[in-house]
């Protein structure tokens, strides 16, 4: 004999009158749903939030201070931007809001916690782009920020980073054969890595000695460079040595003037244009740019030659790996935002 479904029965009785009572019959529950939503509506007027989060909000303030600090960081205050422009950048902000919240929510219902010696390395190496305490401090200072919760704010950072690590890196592994299969795909119109046809273009060492112009007298220092090279040609005294003594360019001078290899666009182009007219061991004659005078001495040559695979390896990996990890954490924050309850107020925006 079998038994009656009483858990069936149940279930179907209890969802008919979840339906009737949201859908038909504004029962108890549909009324407590309005309730609520109107009381969070009005704390949303008076506190001007910009959204909830699982019931966490997001004042004006809080986004004010987001667009506040991407502006900076671009050298940029609102009032540099267009308004409509302004409007995009301050609903993007928003979104990275709301992506932070999330993961932070879920980071702490998972009592996850980085590491304190990750988070103070992440600390040290953010702290230490700035050359003094001083000027870090003045960068605090204008963002509104206090020593305590900036540290705060970037162990918050770090934790949230690594809490989205630990989800994503199972699906960000890249395969030896896909790294191939990229390079093979795309060397030859490469657009990726800022080297068209993945070609190494032709280069020189070289190495000089410069006398600026630059409010000082051109016929002092046209005759001055003219005598430079008269003692170089004449081996009077070495490269090195005049470099060192007379050359005005602080980066070369303590080592003999050299320029090390470099291609015809990392140069500007009248200084490439004489440079790689000379072969190697040739020393030049002395010519004039729009910052000086020059005497250049080219030591090597490279021609142009294909990129070999083992050189950009590395490269092509990061890079895939990079764009599938981007990939990855989307779709991770879509389910975030799938599985929350996220409550805009464009009012507020």
């Amino acid at each position: 004999m079998k038994r009656f479904p009483w858990r069936s029965v149940l279930y179907a009785a209890l969802l008919l009158y979840l339906i009737t009572d949201l859908k038909f019959c504004g029962g108890p529950l549909r009324k407590a749903i309005e309730e609520r939503r109107t009381s969070v509506q009005e704390a949303a007027e008076e506190n001007r939030w910009v959204a909830v989060v699982n019931q966490e909000p997001l004042t004006s303030e809080q986004l004010d201070l987001a667009v506040f600090r991407h502006l900076y960081q671009r050298g940029m205050t609102d009032a540099d931007i267009p308004e409509a422009n302004l409007a995009m950048i301050r609903r993007a902000a928003l979104q990275s809001l709301i992506d932070d919240t999330l993961v932070r929510q879920y980071a702490d219902g998972d009592a996850f916690e980085a590491p304190a010696k990750e988070i103070d390395r992440f600390v040290e190496s953010w702290e230490s782009q700035f050359e003094t305490d001083e000027e870090l401090e003045e960068r605090s200072d204008l963002q509104d920020i206090s020593a305590e919760e900036r540290r705060a704010e970037l162990a918050r950072i770090w934790t949230r980073k690594r809490w989205l690590e630990q989800r994503v890196s199972p699906g960000v592994d890249v395969t030896d054969a896909e790294v191939r299969e990229w390079f093979e795909a795309n060397r030859t119109d490469g657009d990726t890595f800022s080297r068209e046809g993945f070609v190494e273009p032709e280069k020189i060492r070289a190495r000089h000695i410069f006398l600026s112009t630059v409010e000082v007298d051109d016929d002092t220092r046209e005759e001055m460079i003219r005598d430079l090279h008269r003692q170089l040609v004449e081996k009077e005294s070495t490269f090195e040595e005049l470099a060192e003594a007379f050359s005005e360019d602080p980066r070369t001078k303590k080592r003999g003037g050299d320029l090390n290899w470099f291609a015809r666009d990392r140069m500007p182009e009248d200084f490439a244009e004489a440079a790689f007219s000379l072969e190697p061991g040739e020393l030049g004659e002395p010519f004039r740019t729009s910052l000086g005078w020059h005497i250049v001495e080219v030591l090597d040559r490279q021609p142009e030659r294909p990129v070999e695979f083992e050189e950009v390896e590395n490269e092509i990996r990061r890079h895939l790996q990079n764009r599938r990890t981007a990939d990855t954490v989307k779709i991770l924050l879509e389910k975030l935002r799938k599985a929350s309850n996220v409550r805009l107020f464009p009012e507020h925006f």
